[in-house]
């Protein structure tokens, strides 16, 4: 039950940050980064479902003509279900990856970002801030899911 209102919180919250943040032109992937940690850290299935119901809901939020955000970040998530939820070990390998997040977001508007040089800026802003900000994202959301006793690393405590 903690656990569905942990992610509906915090999916509501970083939907508003990241409509506010693309309207005033930086696209930081911020419910990227959040289902991803949360995948790794509460549950990887249920960041799952959320990421496909916020996803459509970015998307028709921001006013989009497909709904392809639904589909990114339930990708983003499926790598946490194939490890069965084992985090990263290397500090490296968290900020590679915060890095690329916001490529394989913008991937599917790729033909606007590489024509126009200030989408190419704000996705290069995107990355150096995505390689901070996914380290950043496992720290807070590992902390919170344990102080909540939910998630994964919590489970033998009957925690999920």
């Amino acid at each position: 039950m903690f656990a569905f209102l942990y992610f509906t919180l915090w999916s509501m919250v970083l939907l508003i940050a990241e409509t506010l943040l693309r309207s005033a032109g930086l696209a930081i992937p911020l419910l990227a980064f959040f289902y991803v940690a949360a995948s790794f850290a509460v549950s990887p299935g249920m960041a799952l479902c959320f990421a496909l119901v916020f996803g459509v809901a970015q998307d028709f939020v921001m006013g989009c003509f497909m709904p392809w955000n639904g589909l990114v970040l339930a990708v983003l998530t499926l790598p946490a279900v194939l490890l069965h939820a084992k985090r990263p070990g290397s500090d490296a390998l968290e900020f590679l990856v915060g890095a690329m997040i916001p490529l394989f977001v913008a991937f599917p508007s790729a033909w606007t970002v590489l024509t126009t040089p200030e989408a190419f800026a704000s996705l290069l802003t995107s990355c150096l801030l995505g390689a901070i900000l996914l380290p950043v994202a496992f720290s807070l959301v590992s902390r919170s899911a344990d102080r909540l006793k939910i998630g994964v690393w919590n489970s033998a405590d009957g925690g999920e």
